[in-house]
């Protein structure tokens, strides 16, 4: 089905007031309702200037969601963004909302995490190291953060145990 102008405004606009959505999801969806790509920009330009559209908040609202809900490091939120069509420069400014503190408590309750598991399963001192670091590494972690998480994670385990 086609639609018109008039027609898919409302339409898409309930589909962007329901979440933050970045261009590249608003277009995909334009164009899975068969609705005229040569027509999209005016679309995007009032979505954007009725404030249903911001890639800005979107960025914001991503990296906040991804970390705080999936414990996702920064490296990976920034290629999810970029992945998203997300500018480089918007997703480094939407970053910097991530409170230094914060990030570290999370990589560290990660880290420890997989520590005891590894620990309980009997794993080996030498591979609870590497498999953890590699772990953190696959949430996205800097490799100082890493570093530093699993050697905190490390030195609290064996504090426990004596």
């Amino acid at each position: 089905m086609n639609y018109t102008y008039q027609q898919i405004l409302p339409k898409i606009a309930a589909y962007c007031s329901y979440q933050d959505r970045c261009q590249q999801e608003i277009v995909n969806r334009l164009i899975k309702w068969e609705y005229d790509e040569e027509d999209i920009p005016e679309v995007l330009a009032w979505l954007k200037e009725n404030k249903f559209w911001d890639e800005k908040r979107y960025a914001s609202s991503f990296v906040r969601g991804k970390f705080r809900s999936n414990k996702w490091g920064r490296r990976k939120i920034q290629m999810a963004l970029h992945q998203k069509g997300v500018s480089p420069s918007l997703g480094k400014e939407a970053l910097k909302e991530i409170n230094e503190e914060e990030y570290y408590e999370v990589a560290l309750g990660i880290a420890l995490k997989k520590v005891e598991r590894l620990i309980e399963k009997g794993e080996e001192n030498h591979l609870v190291k590497g498999k953890a670091l590699q772990h953190l590494a696959g949430k996205g972690f800097e490799t100082e953060v890493c570093y530093n998480a699993v050697e905190d994670a490390l030195f609290e385990v064996k504090n426990k145990e004596e």
